[in-house]
């Protein structure tokens, strides 16, 4: 018998009526015989990137303390408790553009902006080295409202004609697409469940299976069964647009129904399409930068976007860490479900990179720099995980795209603005603490009601109040209270966490310099 002879190969399908599924790796996709023993095909790495629009509550989401494997989460990365080994949470991440909701989406996955004329994503760039392997080349999935207004709000891929690639907002729809073959099949015979269509098929598969073999169909089938019945639920909680005038003017074709329900059937239906190596890129959008979803469904009846702009209502705050807590308890259910699938001689989670994160830090500022970020999955053993890095001085955003392309073996020399590589993915970071304070910082001039003073910037939020703190050598702290125009036009926020300079007009109160308008800031 020649070698790599398969019992069957690891493209084959299962087949019916309208229907054809792929498979996960099984044993009988190994060579049956290899000079006495069994090769085992090392699996396929797959790359996934969530995007959650709205920024963050910097307070809420930076760490504080520890050491880059110690450490303790903050309260939005709280529920990624369970899964702490299990990813690396990156920070001092800046990207490009002009602040605003339109350039979020696009520098995220291309560290370039709307009006850029390179907006070739990421993910796309590595589908077009590794989609040609696949029965689909890559998945687009949008859980949010579309905004026509704004359709760049509603777009994370690009193509390399640098064209939109939208999202499909039916989990349903995609599930077809992948495991239905509706060119056959019309609606009205339709099957309830792909299970039925492949009946004949998945019995002779299960006679030539191996023991292992059938326990991986098993849990393959029941995670079938499950997709499907989360779809249905969706769909049974969901509502024609029509019926809500605000959702109609989005887009009266759409129907909305419970977000909750609709995220996590496309998070199934993304670890089902990888774990049968139909596709190995996804991407989804959780919530756009725009977003009008009310999150009613968890006990928050208020529009993402609105308690994102909490400076000037500090009593949306509790609202908007629920919701940013809530998002980033999904990418916990995804790391669990993903470990739970067994994929060569690894899991699923092991072979495949997750980038998670929002393409604005301040939700009300709408900073791009100090992104908040969070890499999982082990890119096939690649990625050093359970650790906090935090880059002494910022690095783009874009050298984390570029690092991503590489360990996908998609490498490439640049993308958007990025200058190389990016440390401390693959091993420790050992960066030596930042922002040392070496005596310098303290005011350094104070003529009539200005001043100009050095050190390390702060954020404090109490009850209703949002204001700066500028740390000086002595330990004593200049109070910084700025309108919002001063601070947006300045994009003072960005400072928070580095040593500045700062000059601008300042008010006497209780014996304490009190800085009240701003005319420049400098990073050191």
């Amino acid at each position: 018998m020649k070698r790599n002879v398969y019992q069957i190969h690891r493209r084959s399908f299962l087949k019916g009526a309208g229907v054809s599924i792929g498979l996960p790796l099984l044993e009988i996709m190994s060579p049956a015989i290899s000079y006495a023993r069994t090769i085992a095909k090392k699996p396929p790495l797959r790359l996934c990137a969530l995007y959650k629009g709205c920024g963050v509550n910097p307070h809420s989401w930076d760490i504080s303390g520890g050491t880059e494997s110690d450490f303790e989460l903050s309260k939005i990365l709280q529920p990624l408790a369970p899964v702490q080994k299990d990813v690396l949470v990156l920070g001092n991440l800046d990207n490009q553009g002009s602040s605003d909701h339109m350039d979020a989406p696009g520098t995220f996955m291309s560290a370039s902006r709307h009006r850029d004329k390179n907006r070739y994503s990421f993910d796309q760039r590595i589908a077009d080295q590794v989609g040609g392997e696949t029965p689909i080349r890559s998945l687009q999935l949008t859980a949010d409202n579309v905004w026509k207004q704004h359709p760049w709000l509603n777009v994370l891929s690009y193509d390399k004609s640098h064209q939109p690639m939208r999202g499909q907002h039916d989990p349903q729809a995609a599930f077809d697409s992948i495991f239905k073959n509706g060119a056959r099949v019309s609606r009205e015979t339709e099957l309830v469940s792909v299970l039925d269509g492949v009946k004949d098929a998945s019995s002779a598969l299960f006679r030539k299976a191996s023991s292992p073999d059938r326990q991986v169909l098993e849990q393959y089938f029941d995670s079938l069964r499950d997709v499907e019945r989360s779809i249905e639920q969706a769909r049974a909680n969901g509502r024609e647009a029509s019926v809500d005038a605000k959702l109609a003017k989005l887009d009266p074709a759409l129907k909305a129904g419970n977000l909750g329900e609709r995220i996590r059937a496309m998070l199934d239906l993304i670890v089902l399409a990888f774990w049968t190596d139909s596709t190995r890129v996804a991407s989804c959008m959780l919530a756009n930068t725009n977003s009008r979803i009310h999150y009613d469904f968890m006990g928050v009846n208020a529009e993402f976007h609105y308690v994102s702009h909490h400076v000037r209502n500090k009593k949306v705050l509790p609202a908007y860490d629920s919701i940013n807590a809530w998002h980033t308890g999904q990418l916990c259910y995804l790391i669990e479900k993903m470990k739970t699938l067994q994929d060569g001689s690894g899991t699923l989670y092991d072979n495949s990179l997750i980038l998670w994160g929002s393409g604005i830090k301040h939700g009300d500022y709408h900073s791009l720099t100090d992104l908040p970020v969070v890499l999982a999955g082990g890119g096939g053993g690649q990625v050093d995980l359970g650790r906090h890095v935090r880059y002494p001085e910022a690095r783009p955003f874009g050298n984390l795209l570029l690092t991503l392309m590489k360990l996908m073996k998609a490498p490439a020399d640049r993308i958007g603005d990025s200058t190389g590589l990016l440390p401390g993915i693959t091993g420790k970071a050992n960066f030596r603490r930042a922002n040392q304070d070496d005596g310098s910082w303290r005011i350094t001039k104070s003529d009539g009601n200005t001043l100009t003073a050095k050190g390390l910037l702060r954020i404090r939020i109490e009850d209703d109040l949002e204001y700066y703190l500028l740390r000086l050598s002595d330990k004593s702290d200049l109070e910084i209270r700025i309108p919002f125009m001063n601070n947006h036009k300045l994009r003072f926020d960005r400072n928070v966490g580095k040593v500045v300079e700062v000059t601008g007009q300042f008010r006497e109160r209780e014996g304490r310099k009190i800085v009240v308008s701003l005319k420049s800031v400098v990073p050191q």
